[in-house]
């Protein structure tokens, strides 16, 4: 029931911002995405559609213990990795929030959606009426990584596409990929930016800041309507592109 409602959710209230990425990489022939905060793959599946006859390796990135199972028929193709890893600002271990009431929405190294009262008693009134599991959140220690880290561990030369949703570690995640941004090696990011309502345009400046000085230019953005409903919260995503690979389209 909880995966019907996770793409009901996604159906009625998510816009679509992969036919736009993929037009403006029309003209690559091979790509490498990392999706970042993948849970079911849903982006990824996504971005295979429209992907054509082109050649492709993406990296999956998430810490929710029941991933690997929900994507196991992408991870069938010996082109998508997934990695049980949470990349953060530091190497190490931290504490992970898992939402065991629906898993989808709000679990993250951010404490943000587990503290905000108004989303997790509306939410939990939601599946208490379609006779759902309503249980607490659940706290345990995950390992972590920093994406430049990765980067450098795997020797990856570029990114074609680097999608974030991570429910309010966004800026703390930007914080650990900083040497791999400045390289100019990051064609596209698509980013979900959460935060308190009361906090949002100050969060939103922040990084949409902190990527115009690393030579990005903020292309579209959409609010998530669904967030802001019967919550203190608000989220919303934000498609950014390199100066450089844009001068070079034009």
């Amino acid at each position: 029931m909880k995966k019907l409602i996770y793409y009901i959710l996604n159906y009625l209230f998510l816009h679509s911002l992969e036919p736009k990425i993929m037009e403006i990489l029309k003209a690559e022939k091979k790509l490498v995405i990392f999706d970042v905060g993948c849970f079911r793959g849903f982006f990824t599946n996504n971005i295979l559609k429209l992907i054509g006859k082109k050649k492709f390796k993406f990296f999956l990135f998430d810490i929710n213990k029941n991933t690997k199972e929900y994507i196991s028929n992408l991870l069938l193709s010996k082109d998508i990795s997934y990695n049980e890893i949470a990349l953060s600002n530091k190497n190490g271990t931290a504490k992970y929030n898992y939402n065991s009431f629906f898993e989808s929405s709000g679990s993250s190294l951010s404490p943000l959606y587990r503290d905000d009262a108004k989303w997790v008693s509306s939410r939990k009134f939601i599946l208490k009426i379609l006779q759902q599991n309503t249980n607490d959140y659940v706290k345990y220690d995950v390992p972590t990584l920093t994406l430049d880290t990765f980067v450098k561990r795997k020797k990856i030369k570029s990114i074609d596409i680097l999608k974030v949703d991570i429910d309010g570690f966004e800026y703390e995640f930007l914080q650990g990929a900083r040497n791999t941004i400045k390289k100019n090696t990051i064609k596209v990011i698509l980013i979900e930016v959460n935060d308190k309502k009361k906090n949002y345009i100050k969060k939103e400046k922040k990084i949409i800041n902190f990527l115009r000085r690393k030579n990005f230019t903020l292309l579209k953005k959409h609010i998530n309507i669904s967030v802001a409903l019967f919550s203190g919260l608000k989220s919303g995503d934000y498609l950014f592109i390199n100066n450089i690979y844009l001068r070079k389209k034009q």
